[in-house]
């Protein structure tokens, strides 16, 4: 599980005014964790982490940045019970035909150049497992970036980004 002085409730992005005061708060931890990281899990979805991850050592893992191809990520990475990651390609569809209502960043920055501006994070299913209760997708499974993911996934299936394209992932590790 994640420590508790992990867990933040005033901040949800690492842009924000408290994130310096975060960075504080956590210590070493925020010189040994992947900012990227502690945003995403520790501000954003500490306890669906904790709860899927029970088996988690943050001192003993490691949050590793690593690089896929558009293929690999669209081939190998899935979320729970093994969803495909699709369910957001409305919104790409949308925005690309000129109709979208939406002001989300993540979703123009990913049609506008290809890729994600900050990375989702991973886990190896066999491992992810072993750590907690749920049947996870895989081989890669999704813990956080559905939207991002998706985008990226119809861009691909539309042909607007090719298979060999790199992208920087968050990957749990043993």
């Amino acid at each position: 599980m994640l420590p508790q002085n992990l867990r933040q409730t005033d901040t949800l992005f690492r842009d924000d005014d408290c994130w310096g005061r975060y960075l504080e708060k956590v210590g070493p931890y925020a010189k040994s964790i992947d900012r990227d990281f502690l945003s995403q899990i520790c501000l954003e979805h500490f306890d669906r982490f904790d709860d899927y991850f029970p088996g988690f050592n943050i001192d003993r893992h490691r949050v590793c940045r690593e690089k896929l191809t558009t293929r690999a990520i669209y081939d190998s990475v899935r979320y729970d019970k093994g969803e495909r990651l699709d369910f957001w390609y409305f919104q790409m569809d949308d925005y690309l035909a000129g109709i979208s209502k939406l002001q989300y960043p993540q979703l123009e920055h990913c049609a506008e150049n290809g890729t994600w501006s900050f990375p989702p994070v991973l886990i190896e299913k066999t491992f992810g497992e072993s750590l907690g209760p749920y049947e996870l997708g895989g081989p890669l499974h999704l813990i956080e970036g559905t939207h991002r993911v998706s985008f990226i996934n119809r861009l691909y299936e539309l042909g607007k980004i090719g298979a060999e394209k790199e992208h920087e992932v968050l990957v749990v590790r043993p």
